[in-house]
């Protein structure tokens, strides 16, 4: 009997999901993100104290069948990886997971830099005895009182039509499972250079060297379509998934690996500011600070990369 291509390539894509829900459920649970819950299950306590129950495979699997259109796309684009995110798990908590899982790393000492094939060498990374996060005092300040706007179409306070942390996290356009944003994001472990950004079905790899605002302006064409730029809580999660799984750490800046965090936007009475994540080979530690969003002094190191949340 001859199987219908239609449904060998449902299977095909089925696998899929399983093999990336699997790695990704296997990451949040070595870093302690997900946790059981009072209900029974396994998910997170959001930052109003309420709990979220981590997407099912079958809801996964349901949401690329919603968005085949968009996902096919996506992947002749490089979108491939699954990242779950927890959206409402409040982000000091997350900070807190991410120190303990570079302590128990270096400990063990099994933590390495970044690798672009599994064929380059392993090579261990120091970390910093007394600090391993360093978070800068204002962006600190503005994760407890909430002042974050996610995801801006525009980085300006009087038309950035963004949104609040507990308002993304009951929007199902975001979080298409309440708490949580089940995205595809691009297997690029190292953000390409100037120039060498590859054009994949129609869209142009984000390049390292622009600002947050020239990002923003370019996610506006066509060929980036359903992305959005990543917020502190995907830098993390993705941060401790690389770790707990390959033993590497993420977005060095010595490698010009850095990472702008487009999704989130903050002013202050001098400036507006942009997130950026990034791991400081030389000191040993992860730090998350702001920048300016027009800032070009550290562009040669920083880049930014893009989710396609599932709807």
């Amino acid at each position: 009997m001859t199987i219908p291509e239609e449904l060998i390539n449902k299977s095909s894509q089925n696998l899929e999901i399983e093999r990336e829900y699997n790695r990704c459920i296997t990451a949040l649970s070595r870093s302690g993100i997900i946790t059981h819950l009072t209900e029974g299950g396994t998910g997170i306590i959001g930052g109003d104290g309420k709990e979220y129950p981590i997407p099912t495979k079958e809801k996964v699997t349901e949401l690329f069948a919603r968005n085949r259109e968009l996902t096919d796309k996506k992947k002749l684009q490089g979108f491939d990886s699954l990242l779950l995110t927890p959206v409402a798990t409040p982000m000091l908590h997350l900070i807190d997971l991410m120190r303990e899982a570079i302590i128990k790393h270096g400990k063990e000492k099994n933590i390495y830099q970044t690798r672009q094939s599994t064929y380059d060498p392993l090579i261990p990374v120091r970390v910093n005895k007394e600090k391993q996060v360093w978070v800068w005092e204002i962006l600190r300040q503005a994760m407890e009182t909430g002042v974050l706007i996610y995801f801006p179409q525009e980085y300006s306070i009087s038309s950035h039509c963004g949104q609040t942390k507990s308002e993304v996290i009951n929007n199902e356009h975001i979080c298409a499972v309440p708490g949580w944003s089940a995205g595809l994001v691009e297997n690029l472990l190292i953000m390409p250079q100037q120039g060498q950004g590859k054009i994949l079905g129609g869209r142009k790899q984000l390049e390292i060297g622009y600002s947050p605002f020239e990002y923003l302006q370019i996610l506006q064409k066509e060929a980036y379509q359903g992305e959005t730029g990543k917020i502190i809580e995907d830098f993390i999660t993705e941060f401790l998934t690389r770790l707990e799984t390959a033993n590497e750490v993420s977005n060095d800046v010595d490698d010009k690996n850095a990472l702008w965090c487009l999704g989130q936007y903050m002013k202050i009475p001098y400036a507006d500011l942009v997130p950026t994540g990034r791991w400081h080979r030389s000191i040993g530690r992860v730090r998350l600070d702001m920048h300016r969003t027009k800032n070009k002094q550290c562009t040669k190191n920083w880049g930014a990369s893009t989710i396609v949340r599932l709807i």
